[in-house]
């Protein structure tokens, strides 16, 4: 039988990661910008840059696995009453 509070828990939890993911990547994003325009060599811009995009990426694959594997335990728990019944249903046939 399917929990419904179980899922619900699930989908607000996934809710809170993504809200919590933009709120990061904003803030680090803000952050970013804020010290972009504080540089006057062009070394130190790169540099800067260099960084917030290497840690971007990396905060991003870090989140989209994070939440993907969050996806994946709220389908098994959806799923999981179909998945034991077809076996019962090929046993009856």
């Amino acid at each position: 039988m399917i929990d419904p509070s179980a899922i619900q828990d699930q989908m607000k939890a996934i809710a809170t990661a993504h809200t919590d993911f933009v709120k990061t990547s904003f803030e680090a994003n803000k952050a970013y910008l804020e010290q972009l325009a504080t540089l006057k060599a062009p070394d130190q811009v790169v540099q800067l840059m260099t960084g917030h995009m290497k840690t971007s990426y990396e905060t991003f694959v870090a989140e989209a696995q994070k939440i993907g594997e969050m996806y994946k335990s709220l389908f098994n728990t959806a799923l999981l009453p179909m998945t034991e019944a077809v076996p019962k249903l090929k046993a009856v046939s």
